[in-house]
């Protein structure tokens, strides 16, 4: 009874007085005795508190929350670290972020296979709890490119559909030529398939692949599993198009191979992941073998204008590793190779590790060559 009051009374707050403001007076009445009564506000941390749950899809579900006075919004297509405790230790994973009606945010969840959070989430979180999160992440968003394709497979769906979201309230005129192609593996599996009738109605160009195959008549824009001839037949200028890919690693694999074979330049490639490429064995395999000779290599962050001189005492190091070290500030995530908050384009050189076309995971890759450039 006493947390509903709490949950009914934030809510009334924070739908009608501004976050700057209610940041204002929970942080000048901070006390202890406020912050046992009313942790959602009174707090230093982003706190969500969970207001509804909206199933997607079998093994798929959408969780809507209204953010504590601390939030300052997001950028579409960024995801945010969630933080669980499950038997007293703490798990954080990524999540993209979506937008709701009135100030709300959402993140969906695909359940995985033995995956610890994900069941979490999908079993034990219920309407009225609070999940603590961190500030948004990530450079999977629009960077204000005139023709784009969006392809995306399973949960990879919900960063690009939370870019499409605000332009799909615009008139066509005044959107961004945007083309969709999504994979799943069955028209059940289908993540969001309301917004895509809707927004295929509007005028978008909707493409949905199904690996499974369907013995009914395929409706409208749906069909075969995406390939190279796919790609080539629903978008024929796809080499002038920046492609914003995201999906299970396999079909990001197979995607850029087609998309090379096409003629798209590698750096119109922009790509977002949650599961790392590589396992722990890999990557201690890609660390325990670097370039034989590091002394004197050079590796430049044309992004932020810094530049290294490597030693032998760098052996065995990261390339975020070794950035920090010398007191080069980029942005960093997780340090597992999942999140993509260290990713960042390779233009010149080679590397080991964890990579994805010319997409380096900072955080688990390493020097492979004895000029590297890297940049946004």
């Amino acid at each position: 009874m006493l947390d509903s009051t709490r949950n009914t009374l934030n809510r009334w707050v924070l739908d009608r007085v501004s976050r700057e403001w209610v940041d204002y007076v929970v942080s000048n009445t901070m006390t202890d005795f406020n912050r046992w009564a009313n942790g959602f506000v009174w707090t230093y941390d982003h706190q969500w508190l969970l207001e509804h749950i909206r199933e997607e899809a079998p093994g798929v579900k959408t969780f809507v929350f209204l953010p504590n006075q601390l939030w300052r919004g997001f950028t579409p297509g960024q995801h945010v670290p969630v933080q669980v405790m499950i038997q007293g230790q703490r798990h954080l994973r990524s999540y993209s972020l979506g937008s709701q009606p009135q100030g709300r945010v959402s993140i969906t969840v695909k359940r995985q296979a033995g995956g610890l959070v994900s069941s979490w989430l999908h079993d034990e979180l219920k309407v009225g709890q609070r999940l603590t999160v961190e500030p948004p992440r990530g450079r999977f968003v629009h960077q204000g490119q005139a023709k784009l394709l969006f392809l995306c497979a399973g949960a990879g769906v919900t960063p690009c559909h939370a870019m499409l979201s605000p332009w799909m309230a615009l008139p066509a005129a005044d959107r961004p030529d945007v083309q969709v192609m999504l994979q799943f593996h069955s028209q059940q599996d289908i993540i969001y398939a309301d917004d895509w009738q809707a927004w295929r109605q509007r005028g978008l160009s909707v493409v949905t692949g199904l690996s499974q195959a369907s013995p009914q008549p395929a409706p409208e824009g749906q069909t075969e599993r995406l390939d190279r001839e796919q790609l080539r037949r629903h978008c024929p200028d796809v080499a002038q198009r920046d492609i914003y890919l995201c999906g299970p690693e396999g079909f990001m694999q197979h995607m850029m191979a087609d998309l090379e074979t096409l003629g798209v330049d590698p750096r119109r490639i922009h790509t977002e992941r949650f599961t790392p490429m590589m396992d722990a064995s890999a990557v201690a395999s890609a660390k325990a073998a670097p370039m034989a000779d590091l002394e004197g290599a050079e590796v430049v962050f044309a992004h932020v204008n810094a530049r290294m001189v490597l030693t032998q005492a760098d052996q065995g190091k990261s390339l975020l590793q070794l950035a920090h070290e010398r007191g080069i500030a980029l942005e960093s995530g997780c340090a597992q190779g999942s999140c993509g908050t260290c990713k960042l384009t390779l233009h010149e050189g080679a590397v080991t590790g964890n990579t994805l076309g010319r997409a380096v995971y900072l955080c688990t890759a390493y020097p492979a060559s004895r000029s590297l450039v890297l940049g946004g």
